[in-house]
């Protein structure tokens, strides 16, 4: 019994240090149409924002589709590639908003400072520039050229609650608007897909048998 005592003790030892399940992201399970499929997302940890991307090294070629809800209803989302620093000057930004005719618009700002905005030329060449409205949430799609076998880029993204004249009113300055910036890895080391929750069940599962199993022993 002294040694089935000491095995129990092992094993539920054992059961402690079991690596915890890997909490899969949200962002794996949206769904944006069999037409728009993207190699990587990441739950952004600002805004309740997401972003899916694929990025083409030999083209030089950034596809993406940024996720969130805007401030309020009739507001706006944007996300941005800061060639120069990590805030929001110097962002060279998508945004998009409903226009004056309730259809879903993107445009383009080289944000330079807090000055009412202007739309201009971003310092990337861009295609494909598209945005929905649904269930709360603007979707806005885009290919930006960033250049070839780049590693990672700035990226800064926002909301905001109201659009004046076809133009972005400025957004608030809350915590979460000033944290809204990070770095955007596009290429990375390759490493082995991490243990999903199922299967740190059937550890714990076949661990638990095995425990029963030495009691009948002993």
């Amino acid at each position: 019994m002294a040694a089935a005592f000491v095995l129990l003790s092992v094993a539920i030892a054992a059961v402690c240090f079991l690596p915890p399940p890997v909490a899969a992201q949200a962002c794996k399970s949206q769904n944006l149409g069999a037409n728009r499929v993207f190699a990587d997302c990441s739950d952004l940890p600002h805004l309740s924002a997401s972003l899916h991307w694929t990025y083409n090294s030999t083209a030089g070629a950034l596809s993406i589709a940024f996720m969130a809800p805007p401030a309020a209803q009739g507001g706006w989302v944007a996300w941005a590639i800061n060639p120069t620093g990590t805030g929001m000057a110097g962002s060279q930004t998508l945004a998009a908003f409903k226009g004056a005719d309730g259809k879903m618009v993107v445009k383009t700002y080289n944000i330079t400072g807090y000055e009412p905005l202007k739309e201009s030329k971003i310092a990337f060449d861009t295609a494909d520039l598209a945005a929905e409205y649904t269930n709360g949430t603007i979707r806005l799609f885009g290919t930006v050229k960033v250049g070839k076998d780049m590693k990672a880029v700035n990226q800064v993204w926002q909301v905001g609650a109201s659009v004046k004249d076809g133009v972005p009113v400025k957004h608030a300055f809350d915590p979460d608007n000033l944290a809204a910036k990070g770095t955007l890895t596009l290429a990375q080391a390759v490493s082995p897909a991490p243990q999903e929750s199922g299967a740190g069940k059937r550890n714990l599962s076949n661990l638990l048998y095995f425990v029963m199993f030495l009691f009948l022993l002993f």
